[in-house]
């Protein structure tokens, strides 16, 4: 369902439910271990394109992407939501 790469990031766990009704709300987490590293980006993917960047050293940190079907909330959150 998810791929990916990554690298050197140890103990990285997404979580995200296997499905939900329309209309209703899914939270996206991503947890992982930096090891003392600063964070570059996470990014979210469906269907190969990318819909939702967090990148701390950007203005804004948060960009969203449409995608027909998906409508993204910019929440007040931390970097793993």
């Amino acid at each position: 369902m998810l791929a990916g790469k990554c690298w050197g990031l140890r103990d990285v766990r997404v979580t995200v439910p296997s499905a939900i009704l329309r209309n209703e709300t899914a939270v996206l987490f991503c947890h992982f271990d930096l090891e003392g590293d600063s964070l570059y980006s996470v990014k979210w993917y469906k269907g190969g394109r990318e819909f939702y960047r967090f990148t701390p050293k950007e203005n804004p940190a948060m960009k969203i992407f449409p995608i027909a079907g998906l409508d993204i909330e910019q929440i007040e959150g931390n970097i793993l939501q």
